[in-house]
């Protein structure tokens, strides 16, 4: 084991081109967290997301998703909100019009797009049912 962990850096100083085994941290490459950032602010998409449990006279309880994706405009924490904001106001249009009871078993955001998010937790969990994944985009 330590006869490997030296061959590493050996290969890693020959390749770097420096002859001390001191200096080759700087020849490795470095995680830059304002990557993220950036990245962050142009486009990704932001995906909030309740996991529910209907009930009314002739509906049998399950577990269903509802999601709103929106793209990351102005700051995180702005577009998150709005995303929950549209998950709120559908809840409510749920709870006038369609069921009795509404039961929320899970909720929360992130970042990544809605539809490979629920195959990710569809993966999990077998018995979830995707309800609607809501536009947040569109000016409401």
């Amino acid at each position: 084991m330590k006869r490997s962990i030296l061959f590493i850096i050996v290969v890693i100083a020959l390749i770097c081109g420096n002859k001390s085994f001191a200096s080759t941290a700087v020849c490795l490459p470095k995680y830059d967290s304002s990557l993220l950032r950036d990245s962050l602010k142009h486009g990704m998409k932001i995906c909030a997301c309740q996991i529910l449990a209907f009930q009314s006279a002739n509906h049998k309880p399950r577990n269903y998703v509802l999601l709103a994706e929106r793209t990351n405009m102005r700051s995180y924490a702005y577009d998150a909100h709005k995303a929950k904001w549209i998950i709120e106001k559908e809840k409510k249009h749920l709870s006038d019009f369609f069921y009795d009871k509404l039961d929320v078993i899970n909720d929360f955001v992130e970042v990544s797009d809605c539809r490979s998010l629920f195959f990710k937790m569809k993966k999990k969990q077998r018995s979830l049912i995707l309800y609607d994944i809501l536009d947040a985009d569109v000016r409401r």
